[in-house]
């Protein structure tokens, strides 16, 4: 009997505990069109950089979107980093300007600060490849929120995820721990320092991306999307962290499961570490209780105490789940083997990263 007690309070513990620290994730709000996201497209002063390697079948999506935008930029810069596919010519089609990485400069993080070193724009956006915007007013609204920030620092959106395939529903509990990593959206909000930003959508100032150096000499193992965080708090710079629901979405991995085991495997035990230890012990609780759940129809008595145990644990799984990306409601009823999956491939990312120290991503092997 003790055995299940300590079960029931170890699962109300770790349900508690997802609630602290997955609080809120707040998202851009619509708005109407502002005196000052119109003076920016007369002045033209917001430069698009957007990174590529092998992107020919992303970039259509992405670019196609930016043509829509009643905020029109100056410039867009796609940085082919390497590719082996048609990316150079399909961004040519699409009217942007082509940058290309060298040799011995190559990665996501010289292909940013390329592209940013030759902007002419003011304002700086950096755009993953697989992103696109959902509305037509998403750089207006992007632009509008981090001028009531005071136009000063970093501004970071993850983008919602899109998913198609049945494999990619595996990355629900990522797309929750992700965010859930970098500090900014428990209880306490603010109060703790964001551990890093979101990379796919980076929103700053030329000045303030220069006076932080950026993405300069970045090593090529290195998480840049930290990384860049990291030199912004040290210029005690300002960063602003949201979620991207109805504004900035993108399909993660869908080439397939390798794609996907790859790239989740390729950083997350490493984006760990920026992770506060109150954060943490948070998340290895709620993953721990997202496991140990399952066992709770058949050790508890009477059987609709179990069940009701699981419900609840259901119901926030999908509420998290759904803050992030567009889940299988029903799928997410098998939320256990989603807890199981993560901490499978989070053990094979820590060993790829302390003991092999090197991960392959797009062809390329990294060292770290």
């Amino acid at each position: 009997m003790m055995t299940v007690y300590l079960l029931l309070a170890g699962i109300c513990a770790a349900w508690l505990a997802g609630w602290l620290i997955f609080f809120r994730l707040p998202t851009i709000p619509t708005r109407k069109e502002t005196a000052a996201s119109k003076d920016l497209t007369e002045r033209g002063e917001l430069s698009i950089i957007i990174p590529a390697r092998n992107e020919a079948e992303n970039l259509p999506q992405l670019l196609a979107s930016l043509q829509q935008q009643t905020l029109h930029p100056v410039e867009i810069l796609v940085v082919d980093d390497g590719s082996e596919d048609e990316t150079i010519a399909c961004a040519k089609g699409f009217g942007a300007t082509v940058l290309q990485t060298t040799a011995d400069s190559a990665g996501k993080a010289a292909a940013c600060w390329l592209g940013a070193s030759q902007a002419v724009g003011k304002y700086l956006l950096f755009l993953d490849a697989d992103t696109f915007f959902l509305a037509e007013d998403g750089l207006e609204r992007l632009f509008a929120a981090y001028e009531e920030r005071s136009g000063q620092g970093l501004l970071s959106v993850q983008p919602y995820h899109q998913t198609k395939r049945l494999y990619e529903q595996l990355s629900a509990v990522f797309n929750v721990v992700l965010p859930v990593g970098l500090n900014r959206f428990s209880i306490v909000g603010e109060k703790l320092s964001a551990g890093g930003a979101f990379g796919p959508c980076i929103l700053c100032s030329k000045t303030a991306y220069l006076q932080a150096n950026g993405h300069q000499d970045m090593p090529q193992g290195i998480l840049d999307d930290l990384a860049l965080a990291r030199r912004f708090k040290k210029k005690r710079l300002p960063i602003a962290l949201y979620g991207g629901k109805d504004l900035v979405a993108f399909r993660m991995y869908p080439a397939g499961v390798r794609q996907l085991v790859q790239g989740w495997t390729k950083d997350f035990a490493t984006a760990s570490q920026s992770t506060h230890p109150l954060i943490m012990a948070g998340v290895i609780l709620w993953i721990s209780g997202g496991i140990g759940v399952l066992a709770a129809p058949f050790l508890m008595e009477p059987l609709w105490l179990g069940l009701l145990f699981y419900a609840a644990y259901f119901g926030q799984t999908l509420c998290f789940a759904r803050r992030v990306g567009n889940f299988n409601r029903i799928l997410l009823l098998f939320f256990p083997c989603y807890f199981l999956f993560f901490l499978g491939l989070f053990g094979w990312s820590w060993i790829q990263t302390h003991l092999l120290k090197s991960v392959t991503w797009k062809g390329r092997k990294i060292n770290l």
